[in-house]
């Protein structure tokens, strides 16, 4: 009985050791791919610090996720993340578009700043394709709930009325059906997904009383006065639900508006 004993444990040992490799090696697959979709889609280059799959399933981490700055800019990187958290079935990944429950980011960081009279995730949009036209079939997306904690807009120096850097911390903001909206053609880009988030907090932003009135005009001209309305409209149609301000409210917004972020 012993050597039978020690030749199941022997291949229990190997069948976990292979599940654990191939386990690291679904990783760094779900790694490459999103640098590589995120980097086409945008643009501009992406990295990404690691990305892990649930063990028990229905769960991807993303962590360090940056967005660098279009040329002519100083910032290393225009928007990056804490860690982003997908509830997603692990059946989804292999579809298209692929359907998220929820996408969290955590301490979203979008930094704005001007270079030759041109804001910066302003240059972004406007370089990014109207159609992907990359020979790789771009990755869709579909988000029931997008939810950002903890974010922060940073103001560098040269802006209207800005002499010195200005953190702004942004109200935590849900987005709902997000991919869903008449606009999207089978779910939303990772560009699209972007440009939500970017003008979600720059909109937000651009409400904070410790920006100065030249400064929030300049951001309201290039998100739009009302944010909900460039959401739903101009960013691609690709937001089928609403936007909202997770703190609590003793009225709930209009529908199809968004909630006014607390005054810093």
């Amino acid at each position: 009985m012993r050597p039978l004993r020690r030749t199941v444990v022997v291949l229990v040992s190997l069948l976990v050791v292979a599940g654990v490799i191939a386990y690291l090696g679904l990783d760094a697959i779900l790694k490459r791919t999103v640098e590589k979709q995120s980097t086409n889609s945008l643009r501009l280059s992406t990295t990404l610090n690691s990305a892990r799959l649930s063990l028990l399933g229905g769960k991807v981490n993303l962590n360090r996720f940056r967005i660098s700055s279009p040329q002519g800019f100083s910032a290393p990187h225009m928007l990056e993340l804490g860690d982003a958290d997908l509830a997603v079935s692990y059946g989804q990944l292999r579809k298209d578009p692929i359907h998220v429950q929820s996408l969290t980011l955590h301490q979203p960081r979008l930094v704005i700043e001007q270079s030759n009279g041109a804001l910066n995730f302003k240059k972004a949009m406007d370089r990014m394709p109207a159609s992907d036209s990359s020979a790789e079939k771009p990755i869709k997306l579909i988000i029931d709930e997008l939810k950002m904690q903890d974010a922060q807009v940073v103001i560098h120096p040269g802006l209207p009325g800005v002499q010195q850097e200005i953190t702004v911390a942004v109200p935590s903001i849900s987005l709902k059906n997000v991919g869903s909206g008449r606009g999207s053609q089978n779910g939303a880009a990772i560009k699209d997904v972007a440009m939500v988030v970017i003008t979600a907090l720059a909109g937000s932003a651009a409400e904070s009383s410790s920006l100065p009135p030249e400064l929030k005009t300049l951001l309201r001209l290039s998100v739009g006065k009302d944010p909900m309305k460039v959401l739903q409209g101009e960013v691609s149609g690709i937001l089928g639900g609403k936007m909202t301000d997770l703190a609590p409210s003793t009225q709930p917004p209009a529908a199809g508006r968004a909630s006014p972020p607390t005054k810093r």
